[in-house]
């Protein structure tokens, strides 16, 4: 457990809290503990970005129970979905040192790419390269009265949010911390049954990052095809050296990222991240392999 936070991680979603207890382990973290908890429906509403938070009081419930069974502790990280927030990589032809400046070059940088008013974002970022005065930054945003509201109410449950981060970033965080040094290309994967997450890596840096809701228009297959073709076209990237698939991968789902890129396709499995897990961990394979992922930066 590289990075200094609490071994407790929580994975919320419109419908579960699922709550992860790490310890330190000899070579990766021990999943201690791991259980999702239902939280009723309707607890969250659609919204632009980010869904807010309807029913304050059904998440209260989950976390008074979440609680009740796990003991005492008062601090964790939270991971939210990838479709919470826009995951953007800009170019910014001028970055200035002082932090409160460069934030704010960075959230109007991304007024051109949102249906909403920058300011109503909580943004944070960080700086891939610089090329004189500028600079490109992987940047995250997502609505700031949703994400204030949650560490409100998970706080006056007795739980200080020291983080929030998207799932699917901790999971390449895991995967990427495991591996040699490599300048070769390699595509990520994150689907779920709502929306699906693509990132594409060259070495260590990303070169593209799309989180996408699924409809009943397309299945999964199509939408990598659709994916597929923009790739080629964006990037011109034929082949990838590993592909690395989380969450509701299948066979469908490999055999059509094989086809489209001609590369291995390695599906991630929670035993591989962690030296000790429960047995009843079914399902949850890339939410606590993100969590996980929570203490390699």
């Amino acid at each position: 457990m590289a990075r200094s936070h609490p071994s407790d991680v929580l994975v919320l979603d419109t419908d579960a809290v699922v709550h992860a207890r790490f310890s330190r382990g000899k070579t990766n973290p021990r999943l201690v503990q791991a259980k999702a908890y239902r939280i009723g429906a309707g607890t969250f509403e659609t919204g632009i970005v980010t869904p807010q938070l309807a029913n304050e009081g059904a998440l209260t419930e989950t976390l008074r129970r979440l609680r009740n069974e796990t003991g005492r502790w008062d601090k964790a990280s939270l991971l939210l979905p990838d479709s919470w927030f826009r995951i953007n990589i800009v170019d910014v032809p001028s970055l200035p040192a002082a932090e409160s400046e460069a934030l704010d070059v960075v959230r109007w940088s991304l007024k051109r790419t949102l249906p909403i008013a920058p300011e109503l974002l909580r943004v944070t970022y960080s700086v891939l390269s610089r090329s004189g005065a500028g600079a490109r930054v992987l940047a995250l945003s997502a609505i700031d009265a949703t994400l204030s509201t949650l560490e409100r109410v998970i706080g006056a449950a007795g739980i200080d949010i020291v983080l929030i981060e998207p799932l699917g970033l901790n999971i390449w965080n895991a995967i990427t911390v495991r591996e040699a040094d490599t300048a070769a290309d390699r595509l990520f994967l994150y689907v779920r049954d709502t929306d699906f997450t693509t990132a594409v890596f060259r070495g260590g840096q990303p070169l593209f990052i799309r989180s996408r809701n699924l409809s009943g228009a397309r299945s999964v297959e199509q939408e990598i095809r659709l994916s597929a073709n923009y790739l080629r076209d964006a990037l011109s990237v034929d082949t990838f050296a590993n592909c690395y698939v989380a969450g509701r991968g299948g066979t469908a789902v490999h055999d059509t990222l094989s086809s489209e890129f001609n590369t291995p396709v390695r599906a991630i499995s929670l035993r591989d991240f962690v030296e000790d897990a429960p047995a009843d961990t079914y399902g949850l394979d890339a939410e606590l392999t993100a969590c996980s992922g929570v203490f390699t930066g």
